[in-house]
């Protein structure tokens, strides 16, 4: 009797975003049930991160994670290291799911000054 392989149809309905590059996020929709945080410590701030997500963000890969699915996403006050689902065919407009890996206070614009120079 031949074997018959049963060709999956299925399409993927929820893409990770994956790059090795920087990513540019245009505005999108997300619900806040969609955030999953690694600590309870973070949840205070998920509105910071929505509202950067909503507005439009670039998606900056994190070099230590070395997985090319986690980036860093920038809000006004934190940095936010992020895994990003979205649903297929939106063009990166609809967040189906974000995991909260770490939320850092923001660095961007801080200048260090070492020594009398």
């Amino acid at each position: 009797m031949p074997i018959i392989k049963k060709r999956d149809h299925q399409t993927e309905t929820r893409l990770l975003l994956e790059s090795g590059d920087p990513v540019e996020l245009p505005p999108a929709e997300v619900a806040d049930s969609a955030v999953l945080v690694q600590f309870d410590k973070f949840k205070p701030f998920i509105p910071e991160l929505l509202a950067a997500l909503r507005s439009g963000a670039t998606a900056e890969p994190v070099a230590v994670m070395n997985d090319g699915s986690t980036f860093a996403v920038h809000g006004e006050t934190r940095t936010f290291w992020v895994k990003l689902w979205h649903a297929a065919g939106s063009e990166l407009t609809k967040v189906e799911r974000v995991q909260v890996i770490s939320c850092l206070p923001s660095t961007r614009g801080t200048n260090i000054i070492i020594g009398d120079e």
